[in-house]
């Protein structure tokens, strides 16, 4: 009788643990022959990886031999396949041991199977046999990939661990004439050594998944079963290669496309794997409010808002809600809507854990374009190549007429997930919002939209009421670090003083002008900002920062992030003078570098890493970019809205056990009247009271509130200033 499982043994070569970064010996080029590219990399790469891709245009099994001592260690300390993406084109003898290795185990006689133990003794000398059963038991997985006027031609090999990437590209197939014998030419691209290798290694492990889930309009992937059924491996030797009218003919066969197509039965491609990752913890532990995050908005027929702390994780709810959902409703478009380019490309990186390849129509262009790629994605529902799509656009795009009707136009159940949701509480969405998306959550650690109590109504008319709530307190010291919070006074000039005062007296003057809503006008709105704009930019308050920063162990300081004002870019080059001449390493992340992704994921890994000691920013980090890395803050400039200031406390509060993070800092710079001790004038009890909110719901939840050094004595003299 036949087993059901193989058992595997390690070659004794092999060092426990090994990892691909210890793969210091790699070069960045292989010349082949001559250049061990088997013994310095692939087979080290086969010991080290506990994921490995390969797509090719020619594979051959006896490249499986050499490379033995490899993949018996990749086949025993690994839970993951071998995946192979290849042309339909194969030696006669590898051809034939492909399709036994599809055939039910009870037709298996072959003695050498009973009790197998693969070595790379076994793989050497039986490697068909071995091919057919690694097959067999699911241990390889080969899809066959063809397209109508072209050769499916890349050459790559994918070595993946612990989320590092190695990628090994060049002009050498799958085969051992293209590993040993042919003069080829190969390139090692490591994610982890500079920002050009790190591109490389992600671009082809993006489009190995693209082709995998046959996402790649040129090019149509499918499963082995299927093309074994329709008959398309073909055999070649090197006299009888393949002429373009034969490939022209298996494509046609299977898309039916073609001049004139054999008879066929439509393929069924395999739709893609919409899933919960098995390393999520989210029913128990710090983050099991995710769970009751779902059930609620699942409870409430798959609309609602989830109001949740920055940092609890709600792009994780958020897709594990869409699951629950697309359990019950298939075929399902997801139409994720998020403020900002940095925001949106992070939702694409978390959507792939899910097993997803999200469309992020920004990089799409213009709106014809936006056009046909959402046409594509509405064929692929339509016929069937796909029961699930996720669309991830700006908000600006999802308002605008023409991607609502080419949304409506889809025939299959929608779904609407608006990140940092209270951003629609605009007239641009509550006007024309799109009522035929039938389920919708609406994501927001601050749902209410200051100052706005039309739209916030507006916003909960659409979306539904507030289904689930996770406050920051709640969060804070379980999937939040605690922090440590420091008020530094910073007075005003005179000359600052009396400005304040000439606004105050404008303001209150034109205090009549308003618009139907009740908001102020264009006069009186640029009174309001002018006045906030003197506040926020105070001239001492670099000053301030130097000295702060003489106490600071500046060779040590990493992590460290300081928020300027949004309202000029005056302070914010003060600031960066001041830590040029601090010999601090710092880089600034403002609107300019973040429309650059790739400029943006270079500043951010440096910043990561500690390359940069500190970022300064204006109010592009403020809603939803992710890094956990930060631990120290100093707050230069805050506005009057409530909102900015939970975002950017909830940013610094992320836990990151990578830098073994145990709580954060945070300074925050009050501007302040001076003289405050001597009695104020309402006007200026007014101005200590626009800082002392702020304060005060930051003091609330320190740790450190009640110490000496903690924000306590700061408060209660602004308390008196301002109402006593």
């Amino acid at each position: 009788m036949v087993q059901d499982s193989v058992k595997l043994e390690t070659p004794a070569t092999v060092k426990a643990g090994q990892k691909l970064l210890s793969l210091t010996g790699v070069r960045p080029l292989y010349m082949l022959p001559s250049d061990p590219l088997a013994e310095e990399v692939l087979i080290p790469g086969f010991q080290a990886a506990d994921k490995v891709d390969c797509m090719v245009g020619f594979f051959s099994s006896e490249v499986l031999a050499s490379l033995a001592p490899g993949l018996a260690t990749y086949i025993t300390d690994s839970g993951n396949k071998l995946r192979l993406i290849i042309s339909p084109l194969l030696r006669a003898e590898d051809k034939t041991a492909i399709e036994d290795g599809l055939r039910p185990v009870e037709e298996v006689a072959d003695q050498i199977f009973k009790n197998l133990t693969i070595t790379e003794d076994v793989l050497q000398r039986h490697t068909l046999k071995c091919l057919s059963w690694l097959l067999r038991v699911g241990r390889v997985e080969i899809r066959i990939a063809l397209m109508k006027d072209a050769l499916f031609h890349p050459k790559v090999w994918l070595f993946e661990n612990d989320g590092d990437l190695m990628a090994v590209h060049g002009s050498s197939n799958m085969t051992y004439a293209g590993t040993y014998k042919n003069i080829e030419q190969i390139a090692i691209s490591r994610s982890w050594q500079d920002y050009n290798q790190h591109y490389i290694a992600h671009k082809l492990h993006y489009e190995f998944a693209r082709l995998w889930t046959n996402k790649d309009d040129s090019c149509v992937v499918i499963g082995l079963p299927e093309a074994i059924r329709q008959r398309l491996l073909r055999a070649y030797s090197k006299d009888t290669p393949p002429t373009e009218d034969e490939l022209r003919s298996l494509y046609g066969r299977v898309t039916g496309i073609a001049d004139n197509p054999e008879p066929f039965e439509p393929v069924q491609i395999q739709p893609a794997r919409f899933e919960i990752p098995d390393w999520l913890e989210f029913e128990k532990g710090p983050f099991e409010h995710q769970a009751q995050a779902v059930e609620a908005w699942c409870d409430a027929g798959y609309r609602g808002v989830l109001e949740m702390a920055t940092g609890s994780g709600k792009t994780i709810t958020a897709m594990i809600s869409a699951y629950r959902l697309y359990e019950k409703n298939k075929p399902l478009l997801i139409v994720v809507a998020a403020p900002y380019v940095p925001l949106i490309n992070q939702w694409c990186d978390e959507i792939a854990p899910f097993g997803l390849i999200p469309i992020n129509l920004t990089k799409a262009g213009n709106a014809p374009k936006r056009a046909s790629e959402l046409q594509k994605l509405r064929r692929r529902l339509r016929t069937g190549l796909s029961d699930v799509e996720v669309v991830v656009v700006s908000q600006d795009t999802l308002c605008t007429p023409d991607f609502l009707a080419a949304v409506e136009a889809f025939d299959c159940a929608r779904m609407l997930i608006a990140d940092e949701a209270h951003n629609l509480g605009r007239s641009s969405f509550i006007k024309n919002p799109p009522e035929f998306i039938e389920f919708r959550l609406g994501l927001s650690a601050t749902p209410i939209r200051q100052y706005d109590e039309e739209g916030t109504d507006a916003l909960f008319g659409f979306f539904g009421p507030v289904v689930f709530r996770y406050t920051l307190e709640e969060a804070i010291g379980r999937c939040l670090v605690e922090y440590d919070y420091y008020v530094h006074t910073v007075y005003l000039t005179t000359n600052e003083m009396d400005e304040w005062f000439n606004l105050t007296g404008k303001i209150k003057q034109n205090a009549w002008r308003g618009s139907e809503d009740g908001k102020p006008d264009e006069y009186l709105a640029k009174l309001l900002r002018d006045r906030r704009a003197l506040l926020e930019m105070a001239m001492c308050k670099v000053a301030i920062l130097g000295d702060l920063l003489e106490k600071e162990d500046t060779n040590g300081l990493q992590h460290t992030l300081v928020y300027t004002s949004d309202k000029g870019p005056d302070q914010l080059d003060r600031v960066n003078r001041l830590l040029s001449s601090r010999n601090i390493l710092f880089h600034q992340l403002t609107a300019e570098e973040t429309a650059n992704r790739d400029q943006t994921n270079r500043i951010i890994k440096s910043f990561q890493e500690g390359e940069i000691q500190m970022l300064t920013a204006k109010r592009v980090l403020d809603e939803g970019v992710n890094i956990p890395q930060i631990r120290k803050a100093f707050i230069l400039a805050s506005t009057t809205v409530e909102r900015q200031w939970v975002q950017r406390r909830g940013r610094l509060l992320r836990t990151c056990s990578a830098i073994g993070k145990t709580h954060s800092v945070i300074h925050d710079l009050l501007a302040l009247p001076p003289g405050m001790e001597e009695g104020l004038d309402p006007d200026a009890r007014a101005l200590v009271r626009s800082e002392l909110h702020r304060a005060q719901e930051f003091a609330r939840l320190a740790r450190n509130a009640g110490r000496p050094d903690g924000p306590l004595a700061t408060i209660d003299k602004m308390v008196k200033a301002a109402f006593l």
